[in-house]
């Protein structure tokens, strides 16, 4: 799974405790497909304990913070991550799934008025504008570090690219449900020029 690679892909960088592994998360965008909050983390890591891919390396301590456990990564777990990377990397099956939750609740949104509709789209709008911000914050970082690899530097762009269609996307559904006359009716669009060609004849 995801979470896993992500930490097994950390770890085998360089030994880190908990905390570090979250700060890398943030500073990588891998938070914005995975949850790796403070229990979540601890679950993971516990999972890839058990299973032999990590271990405890020492205990740190830095003043009058609590002791920390680093974490290191183990022969198996690197033979591990090689074969999820592998997998992950020529997997496309599993991106021919376009699930998003919200498009299950528009398949049933003639049940609710346009207004709420309306409402539910700005709001989600809104987000989706928030993020990209954030991912430009991301990107001119980077850009001016001039650390990023060019696989880290495309992760970055190809979450530019996602919200920046999301966004145009929301903004063309709110239009056509502006010019929408009857909500839940087919749109009518205006006939090309071939179209009404053919109607002549």
């Amino acid at each position: 799974m995801s979470v896993h690679l992500v930490i097994l892909g950390l770890l085998s960088e360089r030994p880190c405790h908990g905390y570090e592994l979250r700060q890398e998360v943030e500073r990588r965008l891998f938070a914005t497909y995975i949850n790796l909050s403070g229990g979540s983390l601890y679950y993971n890591l516990g999972q890839l304990e058990r299973s032999g891919y990590v271990e405890k390396a020492w205990a740190e301590q830095k003043g009058r913070y609590p002791t920390r456990q680093v974490y290191q990564i183990t022969a198996t777990g690197r033979e591990y991550l090689q074969t999820e990377l592998r997998r992950l990397l020529f997997d496309t099956e599993s991106r021919e799934k376009v699930f998003d939750p919200i498009n299950t609740a528009l398949a049933f949104g003639h049940f609710v008025s346009p207004d709420e509709l309306r409402t539910a789209l700005n709001t989600h709008l809104e987000w989706a504008e928030k993020r990209l911000a954030w991912v430009v914050e991301q990107h001119s970082y980077w850009t001016d570090q001039k650390k990023a690899t060019l696989t880290q530097a495309k992760i970055i762009e190809h979450g530019l690219v996602h919200f920046k269609a999301e966004i145009d996307w929301l903004k063309q559904f709110l239009h056509e449900l502006d010019m929408q006359d009857s909500f839940g009716e087919p749109i009518q669009h205006p006939a090309s020029s071939a179209e009404e060609e053919n109607l002549g004849q």
